[in-house]
């Protein structure tokens, strides 16, 4: 449970608005109709047509297959691309000894030219579960290979992409949406894809949805949030644990005060104030958190803060009785001044 809670999964439900505005740098095609890679490759050279800074296709095209002619238009709209183009491959088999993987999965036609492949694999903590961080490279034996979402945006961005201190991201699922066209009218849109990231993939593809802060998402759609993620330069800043262990002290400290004196001193109504009093206080956190996350770039961690305050009554009535009893049983001095021991007798 713990690994699972996410304060930004909130951040992100609450960022959203009914007006979602869509991005201007990622435009998606949506192909999930077509299967015959001749058609695939008309695609591609309408798009190329179209003149985008980068064209990313999110396809893997495993065996050459018996379609020889299929497979020669494919590779003549590639060849024939101005424009750069990344490919989409799969590394396999991780090595946790030596901290890389051994298996690289790129389309059949990657030893037939010099193609640029990128892998697209993306980061889950167990197999199914919320995809909230993007990488940037990953060891291939000793080779570097950079995922498919940097290697993309470092294109469109001008930059060179290379090995970084922090190389896992989180990805921003922020209050934009990305145009998605059909392949069927990439000629009627071309002013929309000219000089932009084109995302060429099957959007509506059940197979290849994946669980996110928003919900079931499409693979490319997760792609898209993190090339933009790169590209807005949205390196959030973690709050380490020892700084949110100490936030949670005393915020319990202070709790355990207000559970303890309320009572004592209105004791008619302690039960609206101190639920009032955890109201606000969580409140509080999660709207100070939410300016830092979106503002800062700085994420401050609430795990500890939110299940401290929460837990800290039971926890402090479970001292008050331990107290008492241990006092009562043995008389041990060391508790003879607690508070909780007011009024008794010896």
């Amino acid at each position: 449970a713990f690994e699972n809670f996410h304060m930004t999964d909130v951040y992100y439900e609450m960022s959203r608005s009914e007006d979602i505005e869509f991005n201007n740098d990622i435009v998606m095609v949506d192909m999930v109709e077509l299967r015959d890679r001749g058609e695939i490759g008309q695609v591609i050279q309408q798009i190329n047509m179209c003149k985008p800074r980068v064209l990313s296709v999110d396809l893997l095209f495993y065996k050459e297959g018996d379609d020889v002619l299929a497979n020669a238009v494919l590779l003549g709209a590639i060849d024939e691309a101005e424009e750069p183009i990344v490919f989409s491959s799969k590394l396999v088999d991780y090595d946790e000894e030596e901290k890389c993987f051994e298996t690289l999965i790129p389309s059949f036609f990657a030893p037939m030219g010099d193609y640029t492949f990128a892998y697209g694999n993306v980061l889950q903590d167990h197999e199914g579960g919320i995809i909230r961080e993007y990488t940037l490279s990953q060891k291939f034996n000793d080779k570097t290979m950079y995922s498919l979402a940097y290697q993309t945006a470092c294109i469109y961005t001008g930059e060179t992409p290379h090995e970084q201190d922090v190389n896992e991201r989180l990805i921003v699922y922020g209050d934009t949406d990305f145009p998605v066209i059909n392949f069927k009218d990439v000629k009627k849109y071309a002013n929309l894809l000219k000089d932009k990231i084109v995302l060429l993939g099957t959007f509506s593809n059940e197979e290849d949805a994946h669980f996110t802060p928003l919900g079931k998402m499409p693979g490319m759609k997760i792609q898209a949030y993190s090339m933009l993620s790169y590209i807005q330069n949205r390196n959030i800043q973690d709050m380490p644990i020892w700084f949110s262990l100490l936030i949670a002290f005393v915020l319990c400290y202070i709790s355990s005060w207000v559970n303890y004196w309320v009572p004592r001193l209105w004791p008619k109504v302690d039960s609206y104030i101190i639920s009032a009093y955890y109201f606000l206080i969580a409140a509080l956190l999660v709207w100070v958190s939410f300016l830092s996350f979106m503002h800062l770039q700085y994420n401050i961690n609430l795990l500890y803060p939110l299940a401290g305050i929460a837990l800290i009554e039971s926890a402090r009535s479970l001292y008050e009785d331990s107290v008492r009893l241990i006092y009562n049983k043995w008389h041990w001095k060391i508790f003879k001044h607690s508070i909780y021991l007011e009024g008794e007798e010896e």
